[in-house]
């Protein structure tokens, strides 16, 4: 029997040690999760190298929002080691950011700033938008260690290589304000929160938009302003349940929990933070379970359930211990001090809060600090030590005045920082506006020359009868031109027509190109018809009063914007409504407004409004259209030649400003000063702001044309209308100093 037992047991042994070393061979080369469906065939095609590590990358993020550590650390260890052999330094610092991110979400902040750290000189030659990432997440880490100088100037530098990115310079507002509300500063914290809350609105980000109306909540609660807290917290709750965002959900229900504490219904904050917890639990939110635990006490402690609440408070404290963080362990002792203290156990006050005291107090929040010194005031008090008790509280006094310093000295460099930035941009306004009165010199240069031209020709009566008889004629050979011109037009659409109800009888076309041809017969029949409307109405001399153009201007816009979210307002003087207009003069502002509609359409889509305004006095007719849409490029439409729609005296390009003078013919351009522009500022300038015009917070008002149509009295009250008229394409205001609201 013997025999038979000994190599048995050897076999065992043998066995068994095979199991350990295959358990430690598994363990040293960890088994992947698998990937996801989508990125499946990506990672089987990608070469070994910097291929693979990519894939791997996009796995290990896609791992993210489920939040599972195992998928996204994994993945990011794999991806690391991939990019380290294939020499890929942009892609391993990737990983490794991702990795430290993921350790700070989940509670664990040096751990995610010893990796952070790693990744900064990977990552140097990375593009900005991953560089503007990887500080944002050091500053994250650093403003959790209790650092916020540092977090703050790395939140600076990734607002500044953010550029564009709204939803990164939202995260950026978020995170600020979580940094003010941790240093007591409320105002600025719901400042910067609500900020971040619309830039992730108007992007549609509802997920980070969630998580800033949580964070605004919290900052009201500390104001004790709870029915607001209350309102933003079931806001991000809503967004959260429809995203199905387990993890944001359980934050969100901790903070219900919290608000209902502080309004002083601590049973029903029980079931919220118990839900919080299953949730966090669930989910492995190590970071989060401290804080459940710690409001799970107070609410059991308002209810006078002093036992449970003190257990919670230990649960707390020896979690936060185990995560080694000083700053989470001075919070963690300040609230058990701060709890027997209210239960009148001194001596167990006393002793936490002098644990606080002794923390390292770089890594331990002065809030903290002050707070402990209170409770030993207290517990001094308590004994009718009042020596001890005057010698805590000018110890808290002296540490309130050193934050209040901090933060004063923080202000006055962040106002610093926006002082040399608001005198830079001063020094380029001021450039732009020498260049421009550069330009309006060499303008008014030529303006004189016009000008004395229009003098020597005005000068005798019978000049300036030839000159009326040769308008005449001009206006007459005009509405010969432009009859025929439409007569040609509206000939050629009638030709097609034609043509096409001849193929269309023929049946040439197959059945399924029929409606296509019917479709195209229809639309070339609707604008022989506007065509031919627009020379009936240019001809019917019922149309000669200025509110007659106004009206068809209207009928233009709404039939032009009928399907465009674009708004339209139209503003005219009364003198302009009762003004008798000649033919010529009544169709050249339609022709420029249509002109100036479809540029409006083509060149700033952009534009939410569009501004037309027709003023009247006794030297000429301004019809100004601005819109408030972007400038345009250098090389852009204002930089094309202008289109003539009849030969006039001088040409020039660019906007010109006169003060109260003439061009040749009568011409005269207007540019006025910030806001909307003047049309002919000086004598007889005609302004061309509207009233009910509402500025926009964020576009310039951009003048698309102003035409300005001189006139002379003539006998029997009636006014002739001069032929000639100027066009002026005007740039945006280069001030940004003057937002417009809508």
């Amino acid at each position: 029997m013997t025999l038979h037992v000994v190599p048995n047991r050897l076999y065992w042994l043998i066995g068994g040690l095979l199991h350990l070393a295959g358990l430690a061979m598994a363990q040293s080369t960890p088994t992947l999760p698998p990937a996801p469906d989508s990125l499946r065939p990506a990672l089987r095609a990608a070469a070994p190298g910097q291929a693979r590590a990519a894939v791997l990358l996009r796995i290990a993020d896609a791992y993210w929002e489920p939040f599972d550590s195992a998928g996204l650390v994994l993945y990011s260890e794999a991806a690391e080691r991939e990019a380290r052999q294939a020499r890929q330094p942009v892609l391993a610092g990737w990983a490794l950011d991702l990795r430290g991110n993921y350790y700070r979400e989940a509670g664990d902040p040096p751990r995610a700033l010893q990796l952070l750290l790693q990744a900064g000189p990977l990552l140097k030659s990375a593009p900005a938008a991953i560089q503007a990432n990887h500080r944002y997440h050091l500053g994250m880490a650093y403003g959790d260690l209790n650092q916020p100088a540092r977090a703050f100037g790395l939140y600076r530098e990734a607002a500044a290589l953010a550029g564009n990115d709204a939803d990164l310079q939202a995260e950026i507002l978020n995170s600020r304000g979580i940094l003010y509300a941790r240093q007591n500063q409320l105002d600025s914290a719901a400042v910067n929160l609500y900020r971040a809350v619309r830039l992730h609105h108007r992007s549609g980000n509802q997920g980070s938009e969630a998580a800033a109306l949580g964070n605004l909540a919290l900052v009201y609660h500390k104001q004790k302003r709870w029915a607001e807290a209350a309102t933003y917290t079931r806001r991000g709750k809503a967004l959260e349940t429809a995203l199905h965002d387990t993890v944001a959900l359980a934050t969100s229900w901790l903070n219900l929990g919290v608000i209902m504490i502080g309004r002083d219904s601590s049973r029903a904050a029980l079931p919220c933070l118990r839900l919080a917890l299953h949730m966090e639990q669930q989910m492995h939110l190590s970071g989060l379970v401290p804080l459940t635990w710690n409001a799970l006490a107070k609410a059991y402690e308002h209810l006078n359930l002093p036992d449970s609440a003190q257990r919670y408070y230990r649960r707390v404290l020896a979690m936060q211990q185990h995560s080694g963080s000083p700053a989470l362990v001075g919070v963690a002792l300040k609230s058990l001090a701060g709890f027997y203290v209210r239960q009148g156990q001194w001596a167990q006050a006393e002793t936490y809060a002098r644990q606080v005291l002794a923390l390292p107090p770089p890594h331990v929040y002065a809030t903290e600090q002050v707070e402990a010194l209170e409770v030993l005031r207290r517990v001094a008090v308590h004994r009718r030590d009042f020596a001890a008790a005057y010698a805590w509280q000018s110890r808290a006094q002296h540490l309130r005045d050193s934050l209040r310093t901090l933060s004063d000295a923080r202000v006055t460099e962040e106002q610093r920082a926006r002082y040399e930035t608001d005198r830079a941009e001063a020094q380029v306004r001021e450039l732009t506006q020498r260049q421009q009165v550069a330009d309006l010199r060499r303008q008014r240069q030529l303006l004189g020359v016009g000008l004395a031209a229009v003098l020597m020709l005005g000068m005798g009566g019978v000049a300036l009868q030839e000159y009326r008889r040769r308008q005449l004629r001009r206006e007459l050979a005009l509405r010969t031109r432009l009859s025929a011109d439409l007569h040609d037009e509206v000939g050629a659409l009638l030709t097609q027509i034609s043509m096409q109800t001849d193929l269309l009888e023929a049946g040439v076309h197959a059945p399924a190109q029929q409606q296509a041809q019917l479709r195209e017969v229809a639309a070339t029949s609707r604008l022989a018809a506007s065509q031919l409307q627009d020379v009936v109405w240019s001809y019917d001399a019922r149309n000669d009063a200025g509110g007659r153009l106004l009206d068809r201007l209207r009928d233009h816009a709404y039939e032009a914007l009928q399907f465009s979210e674009t708004t339209i307002t139209f503003d005219a003087d009364a003198a302009s409504e009762a003004l008798v207009l000649p033919v010529e003069t009544r169709r050249a502002p339609y022709l420029i407004f249509k002109e100036a509609l479809a540029n409006s359409r083509k060149h700033a889509p952009q534009a939410t409004h569009l501004q037309v305004t027709l003023r009247t006095d006794r030297h000429a007719l301004t019809l100004a259209i601005a819109d408030d849409g972007p400038p345009p490029a250098p090389n852009g439409h204002a930089q094309r030649p202008r289109p003539r729609l009849w030969p006039r005296p001088a040409q020039h390009a660019g906007p010109r400003r006169s003060r109260g003078r003439h061009l040749p013919h009568g011409f005269r351009h207007g540019a006025g000063p910030a806001g909307f522009r003047r049309a002919g500022a000086g004598a007889g300038g005609v302004s061309s702001a509207a009233a009910g015009w509402r500025p926009s917070c964020r576009a310039q008002p951009r003048h698309l044309a102003c035409r300005s149509i001189p006139f002379n009295e003539v006998s029997g009250g009636t006014r002739d209308v001069s032929a000639a008229l100027d066009m002026t394409v005007w740039p945006p205001l280069s001030s940004p100093s003057s937002p417009i609201k809508m």
